[in-house]
């Protein structure tokens, strides 16, 4: 038996990380939340084991564009996924050119959200 991928939700709203948690909780997935780039930093033990990252853009303190390159620096991070109530469509084109599977923008489609995360965990063969 494998264990369930594990994705880690990094959003200052407390509402948005536990609504995902539990969304991706009942599709199978394990969860690990963070409220800001600082603590994922200095909490994260274990990147390896990380199938994905889903990131808010605008977080307190580092911004989750920031907090991306910072773990690009610590090695190659998993395959992220940025999140953001901004409807500007540099935030979009940013967000891609730093390498991000997508960008959705907030209230989030569930299902286009469960559906992309299948298609790339499940696409990558992890």
């Amino acid at each position: 038996m494998t264990l369930p991928q594990r994705i880690v939700i990094v959003d200052d709203e407390r509402a948005v990380r536990q609504g995902l948690s539990n969304l991706l909780q009942s599709d199978g997935y394990r969860t690990e939340s963070f409220e800001s780039g600082e603590s994922l930093l200095e909490n994260v033990t274990d990147m390896e084991s990380v199938a994905m990252l889903i990131l808010d853009v605008r977080l307190k303190g580092m911004s989750g564009f920031e907090l991306f390159d910072a773990l690009k620096k610590q090695g190659s991070p998993p395959p992220v996924l940025f999140i953001s109530a901004d409807a500007d469509e540099s935030v979009l084109w940013q967000a891609i050119s730093l390498g991000a599977i997508t960008f959705m923008h907030k209230p989030l489609d569930i299902d286009g959200l469960l559906e992309l995360i299948r298609r790339e965990l499940e696409g990558n063969g992890h």
